[in-house]
């Protein structure tokens, strides 16, 4: 296609129109009339080869194709609202930037209060958008301007991909207080025999308390597998399970769940954590304040 000879303004009323669902309501956003936005859609249309939104009722439904548009509009007028924002120029005191940023559960319910703070203090305006991906996801969302920067685990991205230390933390095994077997510590035949709720973070990968016991003829007891870390303790409370958790997270849900937390009778390393970015990134000025943001807080933790 060639862009001398497409409006830009017509993904403006495509993001508008799936929002609102509804042409009247888009064209009272826009500021348009009733046959400006029909005629806007139209030229959308043609261009498109689709029908993009469709008529229920008084709903205007997206089409599989604007469902899976959508996203990459969105960048689109992001990037636009922030070239004409920032002007080459970044005042965190002033930007209404929006951050996307690749972070699981754990560093979520550890980091994500801790930053936000900070930065309703220093850049009230600025947001952030989060999104929970497995660690085989997140490469191409960061390659492909999905993501600016990612939390997480040690991971090899590539030479196009920056990283930075952020903080380390270690496993912990958490019981429920009442357990009928295990009390105030844990033996390895214990461990090896009870059953466990395991944490799928990547779907190729064995998670290094696996990988230890295997090295020694052992195998954990699986019986639920669940993505999201923070449901555990939970879970815990209301089962004979046991469960490997971070110690952070473990002390975030005790002051307020009967749980305890026993040291797993084998030895493992630390798990670290990171942050990661685009090295097309490297350099702008916002990005540079955001990771030194999320550095500055995790120094803390």
């Amino acid at each position: 296609m060639n862009l001398n000879k497409f409006d830009l303004n017509l993904l403006v009323v495509f993001d508008v129109i799936y929002k609102e669902k509804n042409l009247t309501r888009a064209g009272q956003k826009l500021h348009l009339s009733q046959p400006a936005i029909s005629h806007a859609l139209n030229r959308l249309r043609a261009i498109f080869d689709n029908r993009l939104f469709v008529r229920h009722g008084h709903l205007m439904e997206p089409t599989p194709l604007s469902i899976e548009l959508r996203p990459n509009i969105q960048r689109i007028l992001e990037l636009a609202e922030i070239t004409f924002e920032d002007r080459g120029i970044f005042d965190p005191k002033r930007s209404q930037r929006i951050f996307h940023i690749g972070i699981q559960d754990y560093p979520m319910l550890v980091v994500l209060p801790l930053l936000m703070k900070k930065i309703r203090e220093n850049a009230p305006k600025i947001n952030i958008k989060t999104s929970h991906l497995k660690k085989e996801d997140r490469k191409i969302a960061l390659e492909e301007g999905y993501l600016d920067m990612v939390i997480g685990v040690k991971q090899n991205f590539g030479s196009n991909i920056q990283q930075q230390y952020l903080f380390r933390d270690r496993e912990v095994c958490i019981v429920r207080n009442d357990h009928p077997e295990i009390k105030d510590s844990i033996l390895l035949d214990q461990y090896i025999n009870s059953e466990f709720i395991g944490l799928s973070v990547s779907e190729f990968e064995d998670q290094d308390i696996d990988k230890k016991l295997k090295e020694m003829g052992y195998k954990r007891n699986i019986s639920l597998m669940v993505e999201n870390e923070v449901t555990v303790p939970q879970l815990i409370v209301k089962s004979n399970f046991l469960a490997n958790i971070a110690l952070l997270v473990a002390n975030e849900f005790t002051p307020w769940l009967p749980i305890k937390i026993l040291p797993i009778p084998v030895s493992i390393p630390d798990v670290e954590f990171f942050q990661y970015w685009n090295v097309l990134h490297q350099k702008d000025p916002a990005h540079v304040w955001l990771r030194q943001t999320i550095k500055s807080v995790c120094d803390k933790l």
